[in-house]
């Protein structure tokens, strides 16, 4: 019991020990509560200024950035204005392309039409286009063979004219077709004249008439070669003397009937009118004329029997060419090639009448 007893003294004794600190603790903390209080405010002072400066930079970067909103703003709206003026002036632009594309599609129809028209016309008038075509041809064809003889341009305007009625293929110009084709070959059957190689053979023997020599003119000096041997000496100079007197000797024979050539003007006219009848014979040949070809070239072989040296080399060499010109037929009978054009034109008379109403 005792013991019991005595443990509660004991713990009352701690509790007074223990209030007592627990008071003095108290009156500490009373007493240092100012010093807190004052930590307290500056903390808050200190927490407002930081917050307003911090509140301050983001007022100046805000600031920055609606100045530049701003800026950006300005200048997207003057871009927008150009766009808007290029806008209106690309519009108005259009509108002019508009009314021109308007009026080109209004000129494009009209073209249309007339071009329908025309084709329409052209299919109704196709055989007499192509008709009149080939009549034309068939015109020229014996234009060119009747008065120019030229047997080539009438074949070329003939296949031309056959070519427009092949593309016809109306069988109204069958018997037409057939009379050209064998127009076509009466032509072809002409023999081939060479009029280049003739016209460059009289050209030659003009040329050659300055080698013919003349009959009844000889020259003696055929012992000059003696003479030239023998040179030394009065003998050897009274040769040469001789030789020289017997060179300026000209024996001149006259047959008859022939004329006295014993001046150089006579036998330079005598070569110029020879030239001159070789001249007509290539006149001649070239525009087809048989007759003065013919009469030209035994004219001019009668001059050089005449007038040269039947026995001079030249002389041959003339008279062998000018009677192988001679035998050349220049202009042979042509056949008629009017036939096809006739039928043509019946042909064409035909359709055009059963044309009109």
């Amino acid at each position: 019991m005792s013991e019991m007893e005595q443990k509660p003294d004991e713990a009352a004794v701690p509790a007074e020990s223990v209030t007592e600190p627990a008071a003095a603790a108290q009156e500490m903390a009373e007493a240092e509560s100012p010093r807190s209080g004052r930590g307290l405010a500056w903390f808050a002072v200190l927490l407002a200024l930081g917050t307003l400066g911090g509140g301050y930079s983001l007022w100046q970067e805000v600031d920055k950035q609606r100045a530049a909103a701003l800026h950006e703003n300005q200048v997207l709206h003057s871009r927008l204005e150009q766009l808007t003026a290029q806008q209106q002036e690309m519009a108005a632009r259009l509108a002019q392309d508009s009314g021109a594309l308007e009026q080109l599609r209004g000129d494009t129809r009209l073209l249309g039409d007339a071009l329908e028209k025309m084709n329409e016309r052209l299919g109704r008038d196709r055989h007499a286009w192509v008709l009149a075509e080939a009549d034309y041809l068939l015109q020229m064809a014996n234009r060119r063979l009747l008065l120019e003889r030229d047997v080539a341009g009438a074949m070329a305007a003939m296949a031309a004219a056959d070519q427009r009625l092949a593309f016809l293929n109306d069988p109204l110009l069958t018997k037409v077709r057939t009379l050209l084709s064998e127009e076509l070959q009466a032509l072809r059957a002409l023999p081939r004249l060479d009029v280049d190689g003739i016209t460059l053979e009289l050209g030659a023997l003009s040329k050659g008439v300055d080698n013919l020599v003349l009959a009844g003119v000889a020259r003696e000096d055929g012992g000059t070669a003696a003479v030239a041997e023998e040179s030394g000496g009065w003998r050897g100079f009274a040769r040469t003397l001789w030789a020289d007197i017997r060179s300026l000797v000209v024996i001149r024979r006259h047959d008859a009937g022939n004329l006295p050539l014993t001046t150089p003007d006579q036998r330079l006219l005598l070569r110029q009118n020879l030239r001159l009848k070789l001249e007509t014979a290539r006149l001649s040949l070239l525009r087809g004329h048989g007759q003065a070809y013919h009469a030209a070239l035994q004219e001019a072989d009668g001059w050089v029997e005449r007038f040269y040296d039947a026995a001079s080399p030249a002389t041959v060499g003339m008279r062998e060419a000018l009677g192988r010109l001679a035998a050349i037929e220049i202009a042979p009978p042509l056949p008629a090639i009017d036939q096809s054009l006739h039928a043509l034109r019946e042909v064409s008379a035909r359709l055009e009448r059963s044309a009109r109403p």
